[in-house]
């Protein structure tokens, strides 16, 4: 059973969330401003860019914490690489996409092996 993403631009397998594809806003780092860039969840890793063809930007996965921020009603999460030196701020169009991502990147880190924090966090 294919589970489609509320931007209908990317698909995952619920058996294989490693495969998580579709657009997402990104807050930037130095504008501190939201851009839509295209994101790919691959072996444990979230790969983005401004489109599928020039995605290279990577987040590490194993290890990272994840965190909601829901207080504005933004569908906004912050993912947080283990070396911690950076966080990379998230935002869906709506819940059910927010659920989605999040979903299939703690399933990857439980299935990488990682001991991950943030497996009773969504619910």
């Amino acid at each position: 059973m294919d589970l489609e993403s509320a931007t209908s631009n990317g698909k995952t397998d619920e058996n294989h969330p490693e495969e998580c594809k579709g657009w997402l806003f990104k807050k930037t780092h130095y504008t501190r401003r939201w851009k839509m860039s295209w994101f790919h969840l691959k072996d444990g890793k979230l790969i983005y860019g401004l489109n599928e063809e020039s995605a290279e930007k990577v987040i590490d996965l194993a290890g990272a914490r994840m965190e909601v921020h829901d207080g504005d009603g933004s569908y906004c999460w912050s993912i947080t690489p283990k070396d911690g030196k950076r966080v990379y701020l998230l935002r869906a169009a709506n819940a059910a996409e927010q659920r989605l991502w999040m979903t299939a990147i703690l399933e990857t880190q439980l299935m990488d092996g990682v001991t991950c924090t943030n497996a009773c966090v969504l619910q």
